[in-house]
């Protein structure tokens, strides 16, 4: 098997009640209000603008972090935003479960991908390198999307757990090696 590298988690959880997200915006550090369709507060909960860790707070209550490489540093980051949302509104919940969403994770086959022969051997494949240079995969049992890379990177994403990443990148390499597409 080869060597995994957790990129990024999604939590999300509630603050149980909605929440009033123009007043969130203005008076939250480090944080701003996101009009449009979906309105939304977005938090930079690392404060350094660098883009890391960050959490969305929606009108419904709902809220997500992401910029964390595990749901242990999700369930601080998502702690961290109720704790300031509770500070300026006491009656939000701060025992809501949390919840992994999607993690992101890298592999490296250690091998140079052909693409084209790969995509042509699995069904559903989306492969156009003219408009984007990787080949997206994606399998029902273990539900996983990936994304690989000519260099024998490998993206494993839509994935719920972090239990369920091995056993998916597991699955597609098993499909490579059987049908002679990876060394």
């Amino acid at each position: 098997m080869v060597a995994l590298q957790m990129e990024n988690v999604i939590a999300s959880s509630s603050l149980g009640k909605e929440v009033e997200l123009v007043r969130l915006g203005s008076e939250l550090a480090h944080a701003h209000y996101a009009g449009g369709r979906t309105p939304s507060v977005v938090v930079d909960l690392d404060g350094d603008g660098t883009g890391g860790r960050t959490g969305v707070v929606f009108g419904n209550g709902k809220l997500y972090v992401t910029g964390v490489d595990d749901l242990t540093t999700g369930r601080e980051a998502v702690s961290q935003l109720r704790n300031a949302v509770k500070a300026l509104d006491p009656k939000v919940n701060l025992r809501k479960g949390v919840k992994l969403e999607n993690l992101v994770a890298r592999c490296d086959f250690g091998t140079t991908l052909d693409l084209d022969t790969i995509a042509a051997s699995l069904p559903g494949a989306e492969y156009d390198p003219v408009r984007f240079s990787g080949l997206v995969v994606r399998l029902d049992n273990p539900a996983a999307s990936f994304i690989l890379f000519r260099s024998g990177i490998v993206i494993v994403t839509d994935v719920s757990s972090e239990a369920g990443v091995k056993p998916a990148l597991k699955a597609l390499e098993i499909f490579l090696r059987a049908s002679s597409l990876l060394g």
